[in-house]
């Protein structure tokens, strides 16, 4: 009997300790995707690494993809990694297996097609490739070529290297190497788009991925376009031949689908870096931290990728700064602009001046506005063909409204649809019921703005101005034209443009170290320096701070202003921002990124304005306002698309005189109510990092990156016994019912 228990217990004991010992298995291999997340792979190859327990041998390793050995792929590396590309991917999910005798452990790979899309949603139509292009994803044999530096002119010049020029200059890198100053171009297509590469290197230089160019210093650099248009072309890469960079040994990456100027869909940027950072991970090498560079709309390219996939960027430098497309701006200037420019909706005795108009808008100059209508009306104008690339190319595919209403429309919102969405039902024009559509969400409301508010209060405007303004102003319809009265925007439009941070509410922006250049203060036009000041208020109001935001807005030391137009070259600002994210690097505190990016920050890398005292610096050099701050809204950060109202009350417009009938003419303007600026925008709300589209407008978070495990045990035959490990339960009924008969036969034997 003691011989039976005794029995019984050891049978028990390895399931009870079963999961302890399953744990530990699981720990004893691991494998991590390098090159990009496992679901968002893309180019069918990724970078992978295994993770063995301490001690095991690599020798004894086997690796297979869907079946396929590639162990011969891996090897221990330079820096002690047990590392291999996997090639020959197929499309959609594939299965790693690495394993070390019974011990395995498996990875599912989702690998994208490389001319996309990932995560952005369904691909924008019509799309136009450039010559050469083998299909219509623009996909396109890659092509290298050399670039060097004369000793002579000290320009750029092209590299034969069959031909070698005779005067190529040298160069020494920030890692003390000096180097001929050659560097090879590597230009292709990725996500229907073309992209360059440039590094330095001769043609004589033997390297591959894992050893990189010998004068890379493994950071990168990514220089931004202006602009936002809606392109519907696979367009032009930005300018990679940045010498102060390059002879540092960046290496300089660009995407034509990151320029603003071709392509103002957000998402799709996000998702072109992303898919060239990759290709560049697993052809060069690892990248220690990449930086953007970019104006106007190069700002809010970099801006909006940091915020709504935080860790594609580590550093940005931002000029003529957005926080993102200025919707309100630009929607709210032409409300005003429809105004001032018909006097002839001027009430009796009503009269204007370019002062008078400016206040209005909280704005230095009127101009402001009158430059926004003259140079980007288009972004919201359906049927404009600025930047569209359609009616170049087919305009007869062009939306019209009265001549082609179910043509492709242009402007902002339609190229962004996958993002915002389409207009519900009972939302439909007439036009979108003829067509059977909606038409695109546009996130834009200006339902209860009281325009020039403060400056009616401060007295800077005649209560007759004001009333008339208010009463008249109107709105902008959804095929850009003028409307009598206010506009409510799109619901689902709303919400949609905060989640994907469209408007970016600089949640993650904590993150990133940013120094930020605005336009100076005496440009009168769409680049109006307040925007600088309205990114450190989203930043104070999203993380308590903005103490990783600098700006610099007034002279540098030596008297100069600085300007952001030339940002791409201007080395002060690039050289500060390498010394900030090498300290970052450096610091291997077990602490939040956060707290590294405020604490790493260079002493010399503050606000700088070299006027004598801050006073005086803000007074010539600071902000102006903006329509909304202009219309009561408290600070400059104009982040409320839509507001909440309150009631129209006489009284808290006091001192300020209202004749009756004035006040009887703003409650007919008014029937819902005025702003009330204490409380939240309707739908505001923080940006959701690393969504996916692909399910439709709003996104779905992806959530944590995929990682490994043990594959589960197959399951057994019907009617047969489990096999060993094949569960606890399943293993403890076994046991026991072993264990009871062997019970049972000893009691029979001690009778």
């Amino acid at each position: 009997m003691r011989a039976a228990t005794l029995l019984l217990a050891s049978l028990l004991v390895p399931l009870i300790t079963g999961p302890a010992s399953m744990a530990a298995e699981r720990a004893t291999i691991e494998i991590v995707a390098r090159s990009n997340r496992a679901d968002l792979v893309s180019g069918g190859d990724v970078l992978l690494e295994v993770q063995l327990a301490e001690g095991t041998q690599r020798a004894s390793v086997s690796i297979d993809v869907n079946g396929r050995d590639v162990t011969a792929e891996f090897a221990v590396r330079d820096d002690g990694r047990f590392m291999g590309i996997v090639e020959h991917l197929e499309l959609g999910e594939n299965v790693v297996s690495a394993g070390v005798g019974s011990t395995r452990a498996e990875l599912v790979v989702n690998n994208h097609p490389i001319g996309g899309p990932i995560f952005s949603g369904p691909q924008i139509q019509p799309w136009y490739c450039l010559d050469g292009a083998l299909d219509e994803q623009c996909n396109r044999p890659t092509s290298f070529e050399y670039q060097y530096v004369s000793s002579i002119t000290g320009d750029f010049g092209p590299y034969d290297p069959d031909n070698p020029p005779s005067d190529v200059a040298s160069t020494t890198t920030d890692e003390g190497k000096t180097v001929p100053y050659v560097v090879r171009v590597e230009t292709g297509s990725i996500n229907r788009g073309v992209y360059r590469i440039a590094v330095l290197t001769t043609p004589d230089d033997q390297w591959d991925r894992w050893s990189g160019p010998s004068a890379w210093n493994h950071k990168l650099l990514v220089p931004h376009g202006s602009g936002c248009n809606s392109g519907h072309a696979e367009g032009v890469a930005p300018d990679v031949m940045l010498g102060h960079a390059l002879s540092r040994g960046f290496a300089v990456m660009s995407h034509a689908l990151e320029d603003n100027s071709e392509n103002c869909n957000l998402v799709v940027q996000a998702e072109s870096v992303m898919m060239l950072k990759e290709h560049l991970v697993e052809a060069y090498g690892d990248v220690r931290y990449q930086m953007g560079v970019g104006c106007s709309g190069g700002s809010i390219a970099q801006l909006h990728m940091a915020n709504a996939f935080p860790g594609l960027y580590d550093g940005l430098i931002v000029g003529c700064t957005y926080p993102d497309v200025p919707v309100n701006d630009l929607l709210d200037c032409q409300v005003l602009l429809r105004y001032f420019t018909e006097p002839g909706r001027w009430g009796p005795g009503v009269v204007w001046t370019e002062q008078d108009m400016a206040r209005a808008a909280g704005l230095q100059s009127f101009s402001v506005c009158i430059a926004w209508a003259v140079s980007y009306s288009g972004i919201f104008d359906p049927d404009a063909a600025g930047g569209c690339d359609v009616p170049d190319r087919e305009p007869e595919r062009l939306y019209n409204a009265e001549t082609n209403q179910g043509g492709v429309r242009c402007s902002y919102q339609d190229y962004a649809v996958n993002v915002l969405g389409t207009r519900p039902p009972h939302r439909w024009g007439p036009i979108e019921e003829q067509v059977g559509r909606g038409f695109a969400n546009r996130p834009y409301d200006n339902v209860g703005m009281l325009y020039g508010l403060r400056a009616w209060q401060q007295g800077q405007l005649s209560t007759a101005q004001f009333v008339d303004l208010n009463a008249k102003a109107g709105s902008v319809g959804i095929d850009y034209e003028t409307l009598p009265t206010r506009i409510e925007g799109d619901p689902a439009g709303i919400v949609n443009a905060y989640r994907s941070g469209q408007m970016n509410e600089a949640h993650e922006l904590d993150r990133v170290p940013i120094i930020d250049i605005p336009i100076p203060a005496d440009r009168y036009e769409f680049h109006d320096n307040y925007k600088s000041w309205a990114l450190e208020q989203r930043l104070v109001e999203a993380n308590g701070h903005g103490d990783n935001h600098v700006i610099w807005y007034g002279p540098d030391e030596q008297g100069q202003v600085y300007i952001p137009t030339g940002i791409h070259t201007d080395t002060r600002p690039f050289l500060a921002m390498d010394r900030w994210l090498s300290a970052i690097e450096k610091d291997l505190r077990d602490v939040p990124i956060e707290q590294k990016v405020v604490d790493d920050r260079p002493d010399d890398v503050t606000d700088r304005c070299e006027t004598p005292d801050r006073a005086t610096c803000d007074l010539l050099f600071g902000s102006a306002g903006n329509i909304r701050w202009a219309a009561g809204m408290p600070t400059l950060a104009n982040d409320v698309i839509k507001c909440q109202l309150q009631p129209l009350r006489r009284s808290d417009y006091a001192p300020n005189l209202l004749t009756d009938a004035q006040w009887e003419t703003l409650n007919e303007a008014f029937p819902t109510g005025v702003c009330d600026w204490t409380r939240p925008g309707v739908g505001q709300q923080d940006a959701v990092a690393w969504q996916t589209y692909e399910d439709g407008p709003g996104g779905r978070p992806l959530g944590p990156a995929p990682t490994s495990a043990v594959p589960p045990a197959s399951a057994p035959a019907p009617g047969a016994l489990p096999a060993t490990g094949g569960g606890l339960a399943a293993g403890v009924v076994l046991v026991v019912a072993m264990a009871l008969r062997v019970l049972a036969r000893g009691r029979r034997e001690s009778t």
